[in-house]
């Protein structure tokens, strides 16, 4: 597997986006056909959408405190380890399909992406390296993320190059 940090923040946070609107496009099918509860649907697509609030908070430009922590919902909506348990299943997944079509690069490279997303949901201590990486940027404005040119479409697809234009 490659490095987790061989992709960037601006990239992987695009991942979560993407996974998060395929996932609400396929659960309906997928409810209606019995593959999956009502109640499966709606708790993964909480997961999904904690995990997407918790990266377009990394990449923020504006950089904003992290949210106060709900008791049963953490930060972004949902607790760490559900959130590390769903990059889990879904990187798990993700190698499983790629090895079954080895020459497949497309599995491969999305496996990779899904690998780097749970290792950045894991923790060497008390927080995500994603949150820990955040609050790091945070505190030492000499080392403060700068988005570059081509992360735009990423940053607009999160909404914060409207908010930065409306700052301004």
């Amino acid at each position: 597997m490659n490095s987790p940090r061989a992709f960037d923040r601006a990239y992987l946070a695009w991942v979560t986006l993407t996974l998060l609107r395929d996932r609400e496009r396929s659960y309906p099918e997928r409810v209606a056909d019995g593959r999956m509860t009502q109640a499966a649907a709606d708790a993964s697509l909480a997961v999904s959408r904690a995990i997407v609030a918790q990266w377009r908070w990394a990449i923020d430009p504006a950089l904003s405190p992290l949210p106060v922590e709900q008791d049963a919902e953490g930060h972004f909506g949902a607790t760490e380890p559900d959130m590390l348990a769903q990059l889990i299943t879904l990187a798990t997944w993700a190698r499983g399909h790629a090895a079954q079509a080895p020459d497949d690069r497309l599995r491969a490279h999305d496996a990779d992406l899904y690998e780097a997303l749970a290792w950045w949901q894991g923790s060497d201590g008390d927080c995500p390296r994603i949150v820990l990486f955040g609050l790091i940027d945070r505190r030492n404005p000499v080392v403060r993320w700068t988005p570059s040119p081509e992360d735009e479409p990423i940053l607009r697809a999160f909404g914060l190059i409207e908010q930065r234009a409306k700052a301004a």
